[in-house]
């Protein structure tokens, strides 16, 4: 990432600029403009996943719509949301924006717990399945997160190996109306995207980081992005 662009995006949160403007704006810079995925997102209406909450949790209990309410509700988090000067800013790099906001539903979807161990374990999937930029940005991450988060070790080189192999597994998702899938019963649409049971019973669930929930606690703004 150049210099500017760092600049850019800390003028952003000082500005108290939305997470999700954020967010996509310091995928755009990582991934580049050019990425291949951006070609496959041509059959989608949007790229942004676009939520309520109170619709979410309004639908029947089992259902992925319901289970993505419960998971945000828990961690206390609102979907992200992208304004419409980042949309058309993105408009040529809609990989940052679908990447940006179905995140955290792939993490219902997938299984994988918002754990540090979770969190690379999704990251292995979204790479694996093309939503990312390349492949040394995993192992990067994964070795700064052992670096850093020692006690996580097994469970994040775990993970890299389940989220790599459920991406395999699956059905590719980046271009999949994962939009519709909101009332369907997410065992059935688990099946849909070729999500196997035994794959997901398999993931390494991990523990919470105190050091993370400290600088959550410190500068929720500052973490999150």
């Amino acid at each position: 990432m150049k210099w500017s662009e760092m600049r850019e995006l800390s003028r952003m949160q000082r500005e108290g600029r939305s997470l999700g403007d954020i967010a996509a704006l310091k995928f755009a810079y990582l991934a580049g403009s050019k990425h291949t995925g951006n070609e496959r997102l041509h059959t989608l209406p949007t790229p942004c996943l676009e939520v309520e909450m109170a619709e979410l949790r309004a639908l029947p209990e089992g259902t992925v719509g319901r289970a993505f309410a419960h998971q945000l509700d828990r961690d206390k988090l609102e979907p992200l949301v992208i304004s419409d000067e980042m949309k058309q800013r993105l408009a040529d790099n809609p990989l940052a924006l679908r990447y940006t906001t179905t995140h955290d539903l792939v993490h219902v979807l997938t299984g994988f717990p918002t754990t540090p161990a979770g969190e690379i374990g999704v990251f292995a999937f979204m790479i694996g399945q093309g939503f990312g930029s390349a492949s040394a940005m995993l192992w990067l991450s994964a070795v700064i997160y052992s670096l850093l988060l020692p006690l996580h070790v097994p469970g994040v080189w775990h993970n890299v190996r389940i989220g790599l192999r459920m991406a395999r597994e699956a059905k590719p998702m980046l271009e999949a109306r994962l939009e519709d899938l909101l009332p369907v019963p997410l065992a059935e649409a688990r099946a849909r995207l070729g999500l196997r049971p035994e794959t997901i019973a398999a993931i390494a669930p991990g523990h919470d980081s105190l050091l993370i929930n400290w600088v959550l606690a410190k500068s929720p703004a500052k973490a999150m992005a």
